[in-house]
């Protein structure tokens, strides 16, 4: 018989009661005796519930898929993960660092063909995590494993299985626009240890703060944005899109001012040495960010930038395809989902828009179609 306890973790508040104290969230694990022999594993999960029926299953002599053990030839989830990363990398896609630090969390050991519904769902249990961090994560798992259904390594996507939780609202937070003068003001103010520096960081900060204002662009699209991309027109290209269509902003007048006087600290970057890590410069960048809030008084966030570029373009009517677009979702139910609850902002334009219908007839104009029109009609 097996018998179930909590392995306590260095955090938790409990672990000074002992292994029998079950009234935390530390993993579960079992010991006992199994087919003659020893045995003491995690049952990978932090539900006593399902730690009971992973007993069950094991004591009636079958091993639950996901806690199988991979034979050396076989193709592991781990090995599924570095393809898909080399993938990602050769497309150049800007989200391979997200991609990588939510896949890096999966037990690689599992055989790709066994990572099942339960296989996930083991994997969400022993982690606690906010529900907007397992929407993201479940988000990329899906992509993950669609990718590898693709190339026929598996059969069916197992993260298609798992519904995706609800959220009631997601927490999008533009700058108002007194806010965005403080922090240009900030731009001024900001300073370096070394005196001599101080200039650089100041015009750096202003071509920060301006490009992520005037085009939406993720942190880490701006920490590798390249001297190329600002076209002589004031374009700035975004991405290039799968038809080879480059998609590009018409930038104010005012970062590309604070672009081109921006000294160069790269051939081939604005914000880039190319000696660092991009881990680095992004650091580099929410830090400035930070410190400009902080002279201001406010909250500032790189992420901030691209809610407070999404939400001007919505309440000005822009249609939010359009912004979808601009912003590099993949469906247009992803900028919805971040930006829907700000319809209310530009409700006079839909009031407008909608005020302009009439179904009542005028006078001598009547809404039917008359007789001999009707019949020309339905003879054509």
């Amino acid at each position: 018989m097996l018998q179930p306890y909590r392995r306590h973790l260095k955090s938790c508040p409990h672990r000074g009661k002992g292994q029998s104290f079950t009234l935390c969230q530390c993993p579960v694990w079992a010991y006992g005796e199994l087919n003659g022999k020893p045995f003491r594993r995690s049952l990978r999960t932090i539900d006593g519930a399902r730690a009971e029926q992973i007993m069950q299953t094991l004591e009636a002599g079958r091993d639950p898929i996901y806690l199988q053990t991979a034979p050396a030839d076989a193709r592991t989830v781990a090995k599924a993960v570095t393809a898909f990363l080399e993938a990602c990398r050769a497309r150049e896609q800007s989200t391979i660092t997200v991609y990588a630090a939510a896949l890096k969390l999966l037990d690689g050991a599992v055989p790709l063909e066994l990572a099942n519904a339960d296989y996930l769902e083991a994997h969400r249990a022993k982690r606690r995590i906010a529900t907007s961090t397992w929407r993201k994560e479940l988000r990329i798992l899906r992509t993950f494993f669609n990718w590898c259904v693709k190339r026929e390594w598996i059969s069916v996507n197992p993260a298609d299985k798992l519904e995706l939780p609800r959220l009631e609202e997601l927490k999008t937070q533009p700058f108002t626009q007194e806010e965005v003068s403080k922090l240009l003001a900030a731009c001024d103010m900001i300073y370096c240890n070394n005196q001599a520096e101080t200039p650089y960081i100041r015009k750096r900060a202003r071509a920060l703060v301006l490009v992520m204002l005037y085009s939406g662009l993720r942190v880490s699209d701006v920490a590798q944005l390249l001297r190329a991309a600002l076209e002589g027109s004031g374009h700035l290209v975004l991405r290039v899109l799968k038809t080879g269509v480059r998609l590009k902003v018409l930038l104010h007048p005012d970062a590309v001012t604070a672009l081109n006087a921006l000294p160069a600290v790269s051939t081939e970057y604005f914000f880039w040495s190319a000696k660092g890590t991009l881990k680095s410069v992004i650091g580099g960048i929410e830090k400035t960010v930070r410190r400009l809030g902080k002279i201001a008084g406010i909250h500032a966030h790189p992420h901030r930038f691209r809610d407070t570029f999404a939400v001007e373009l919505l309440t000005q009517g822009v249609e939010i395809r359009t912004v979808q677009k601009l912003l590099g979702h993949k469906s247009v139910r992803t900028t919805e989902a971040h930006y829907s609850h700000f319809v209310a902002a530009h409700q006079a334009l839909l009031d407008s828009a909608t005020a302009r219908l009439n179904f009542q007839p005028e006078p001598g104009r009547p809404l039917l179609l008359k007789p001999r029109d009707r019949r020309l009609r339905n003879a054509k």
